[in-house]
């Protein structure tokens, strides 16, 4: 179907008409979007670009196989991964859809937990910009920490945005993209950004959001809010069915942080159990986390190494070594990860013991 013009009216009333055209090239597009992702959200609020071409990998130990055109997050921790064609691109049919579903499914598998935070870092001081101003800037108050492990819980939930941008989007793409908003958890959209070109250069961009369906908009919005959910709750549902050693190991970990004057509680996207305390400057950090997947406790050193008393590598491997030698080896040495071990090892009251002196010295140096 041809498009119509449409009409600018100037401040001093005179009419300006802007005709159909089309951007000059993909990476003008890619630019505008990533300079004003307002035009391509849909309720959602400001986007915080992660990432121009984010690699993906496509297993546990692959390098970027795929680049994804933009990575953003909102404000909620939704990830939103934006793949853009021009309405010339043979592509912008089927194969855009496998193409940005298979980014999709390896980026959830495959993403490690701080990748996003180091990818944003990363591309924020190329960019020539303080990164945790940006952050700051975005998230307000919220805890930067507690941010990006929800961001993190949320890519690996498939709680994630999937959206389509071209300048003209095909009746096919649009049923297509209307059928999967219905059928999976992700959101799936795709904006249609018409562009108008009019004397001297001007260019009028038209945004129209294609996929929202009620059915899908209602179904989503109530399978997005976890119910709150008590501790003893949380044990029984994750570890009720576990070995006797998971459960006694669960125990102890909470005790042992309270016992330190920690806090045990449970985040909002409840995937894990956090130990919380304060530091000398008032503000909260969060050295241990016991995730549900793999029953396991992490050394969470992606909340820790930015704090000045974790700065130094040297420091933060000697933590970790002296972790290594209480339970054994860790999962990782990622001295920005999240080194674990499994939480049955915490049933053993020596090995028990031995993790509460050492939690006690790392508190002690790390405030």
């Amino acid at each position: 179907m041809a498009q119509s013009s449409i009409y600018m009216v100037d401040a001093e009333g005179g009419l300006r008409r802007m005709t159909p055209s089309a951007p000059e090239n993909e990476d003008r597009m890619q630019t505008l979007v990533a300079r004003y992702p307002e035009l391509i959200t849909d309720g959602d609020g400001d986007l915080l670009l992660i990432r121009r071409e984010q690699s993906i990998a496509d297993s546990e130990d692959g390098f970027g196989r795929w680049s994804l055109d933009h990575l953003f997050v909102t404000r909620d921790a939704v990830p939103v991964l934006i793949e853009l064609k021009r309405a010339v691109d043979t592509r912008l049919r089927r194969e855009v859809v496998g193409q940005l579903l298979d980014y999709a499914a390896n980026a959830t598998a495959y993403w490690q937990a701080g990748r996003i935070a180091d990818s944003f870092s990363k591309a924020a001081a190329d960019a020539g910009e303080d990164p945790e101003a940006v952050l700051r800037e975005f998230i307000g108050d919220q805890d930067a920490a507690v941010f990006w492990a929800q961001v993190d819980a949320n890519f690996k939930a498939g709680r994630i945005k999937l959206v389509f941008v071209a300048d003209e989007i095909p009746r096919e793409l649009a049923r297509i993209v209307e059928f999967l908003n219905d059928q999976m958890r992700a959101d799936v959209r795709a904006v249609e950004l018409r562009w108008f070109a009019g004397d001297g250069g001007v260019v009028t961009l038209s945004p129209r959001v294609i996929g929202e369906t009620e059915r899908a908009a209602v179904a989503k919005r109530s399978s997005g809010t976890l119910q709150a959910i008590s501790r003893d709750e949380w044990l029984e549902k994750h570890f009720g069915s576990a070995s006797d050693a998971v459960k006694a190991g669960a125990r102890a970990f909470i005790a042992l942080v309270e016992r330190l004057g920690g806090e045990a509680d449970i985040p909002s996207t409840q995937g894990s159990i956090y130990a919380g305390f304060k530091g000398n400057d008032g503000k909260a950090f969060y050295p241990l986390h016991l995730w549900k997947d793999g029953a396991c406790v992490s050394f969470s050193l992606r909340y820790l190494y930015k704090r000045s008393a974790t700065q130094e590598e040297a420091v933060r491997r000697r933590l970790l070594n002296e972790l290594a030698e209480i339970v054994g080896p860790l999962s990782t040495m990622n001295l920005q990860g999240y080194p674990s071990f499994k939480i049955d090892l915490l049933a053993d009251p020596v090995i028990a013991s031995k993790m509460e002196k050492w939690l006690a010295n790392t508190l002690d140096r790390i405030r």
